[in-house]
């Protein structure tokens, strides 16, 4: 018998209730059924749920829903799972853990949770006990994010570029009086938006504040995603190879890659960070669009 069937009739199957815990809490639930070598079932979820690309739940809100399993395909240890039109893969560790992956996000682990008990998901986060003086950094930093992205998403390049000048001032005193804005000092959120305020600042600024991102990602403080973003960004800035392919420029209206070194190696490092591919990703719809504006 071929190992990789010796080792499917070892594992436990795909059947029952499986749970997505989040700080303690249950946020997500799978329950799958067999019949005749086919599974089906369903995701329950809160109505209103954002994870980021790490795997960390940014919020949630709202009575939950359930979505039905569209799809299913087994191999070997992986089930592949079509909800809300979204391709799954899940993939099982052991009798009682499993993951489930979706394309260019870290996969969020699962629990079997035990038959016939009943399970309460979570409908909010619980507020952490931030100092006063941090709350008011929260809300600073969400301020001058959504100033960033409307003027962004508006496509308005002298608008954008008077909000980064605007915020370079008070980017700098932040990082004078708090260092790289971490995980634990802020959240993820707080952590998140001040990276992206970077990265879009003057070269020097990014060059000066990359080795506290780095540090902060070593430690499992900081996203490493969004230091491999600030990397490349840097690295492009002084005329070098990109390392994670995640700049790009506009050549007649199309978005191609900056110069990458290991340009072999290339998917594989996007992919120990749950980067999507390439292919998907220069095809992503603010890039296109971003071209599609440098054109005119």
């Amino acid at each position: 018998m071929p190992v990789y069937l010796l080792a499917l009739l070892l594992l436990p199957g795909f059947e029952g209730t499986w749970i997505f815990h989040f700080n303690g809490q249950p946020v997500l639930q799978i329950t799958l059924t067999s019949k005749d070598g086919r599974y089906t079932g369903a995701l329950t979820r809160p109505k209103d749920l954002s994870i980021n690309q790490d795997g960390d739940v940014e919020s949630l809100s709202g009575d939950p829903i359930t979505l039905p399993i569209q799809h299913t395909e087994l191999q070997s240890n992986q089930l592949n799972l079509t909800i809300d039109d979204t391709p799954f893969v899940m993939t099982l560790n052991g009798d009682s853990h499993a993951t489930l992956a979706i394309n260019g996000m870290r996969p969020w682990p699962l629990d079997r949770h035990p038959s016939g008990e009943t399970v309460t998901l979570a409908t909010k986060l619980p507020e952490p006990a931030y100092s006063a003086e941090v709350q008011t950094l929260r809300r600073q930093l969400k301020d001058m994010v959504k100033a960033d992205q409307d003027a962004r998403l508006a496509f308005d390049e002298a608008r954008f570029q008077a909000v980064d000048a605007k915020n370079k001032h008070e980017l700098e005193r932040i990082f004078d009086r708090y260092g790289w804005i971490t995980r634990s000092l802020a959240g993820s959120d707080a952590a998140h938006d001040y990276w992206l305020l970077v990265q879009h600042q003057t070269a020097d600024l990014q060059r000066h504040l990359l080795p506290a991102l780095e540090k902060a990602a070593k430690d499992n403080d900081a996203s490493p995603t969004d230091y491999a973003y600030l990397y490349d960004r840097v690295q492009v800035g002084l005329g070098k190879l990109q390392r994670w392919g995640t700049q790009t420029k506009c050549v007649d209206g199309k978005a191609v890659l900056s110069p990458v070194e290991d340009p072999a190696g290339l998917e594989a490092r996007r992919q120990e960070l749950f980067l999507m591919p390439i292919a998907d990703y220069l095809k992503s719809d603010y890039i296109v669009q971003a071209c599609a504006h440098a054109k005119r």
